[in-house]
């Protein structure tokens, strides 16, 4: 299967590729993106390579998808979005995401999201879709339920991030309740 691309009025979502990994590491590079992320702050430009390579790993053996998220006619990529944590044999995947904070407070996860919930319903024959975030994350919060997730609870010291146990809020999002 090739890699899905996905497009809507201001976004082409495709896959990433190394050529991206400056514009991820610009990011990623970012303590403020990095507070919620389950990965240490990045250093050198070979760690946003490396991550980019995973994803697509995942994509080669079936165990999810990440899209770029690039801006239509600008040619840069501004964040990433998709499905990790795929069980086929329960018809569930996690999602997840990030962005440049540059692109904040501007609707392109929002965005972003949509036809990606779609592809996961329609086309990876998902029935149940999660998210798991950080408590006191209220951007991803509000991001969650204006896509429809519903919050179904908190779990304490869900995690081992960074040297310490944090919580987890799960949201759920059901193909027949979207």
């Amino acid at each position: 299967m090739d890699f899905p691309i996905l497009e809507t009025d201001r976004l082409i979502l495709r896959q990433l590729t190394r050529n991206d990994a400056k514009d991820l590491f610009e990011y990623f590079s970012l303590d403020i993106v990095m507070e919620y992320y389950d990965l240490a702050t990045f250093t050198e430009l070979e760690e946003a390579e490396k991550l980019i390579d995973t994803f697509n790993n995942d994509f080669e053996n079936n165990k999810g998808f990440r899209w770029a998220i690039e801006l239509k006619g600008e040619n840069k990529v501004i964040g990433t979005c998709g499905y990790h944590n795929w069980f086929h044999e329960h018809f569930k995947a996690e999602i997840g995401y990030e962005l440049n904070p540059e692109y904040w407070q501007k609707a392109y996860m929002k965005e972003a999201v949509q036809p990606i919930l779609s592809f996961g319903f329609e086309k990876m024959n998902l029935h149940r879709i999660e998210a798991f975030i950080d408590p006191a994350n209220i951007s991803s919060e509000k991001l969650l339920f204006s896509a429809g997730f519903q919050k179904e609870g908190t779990m304490r010291d869900f995690f081992f991030e960074k040297g310490k146990f944090v919580d987890a809020t799960i949201f759920g999002l059901l193909k027949d309740r979207k």
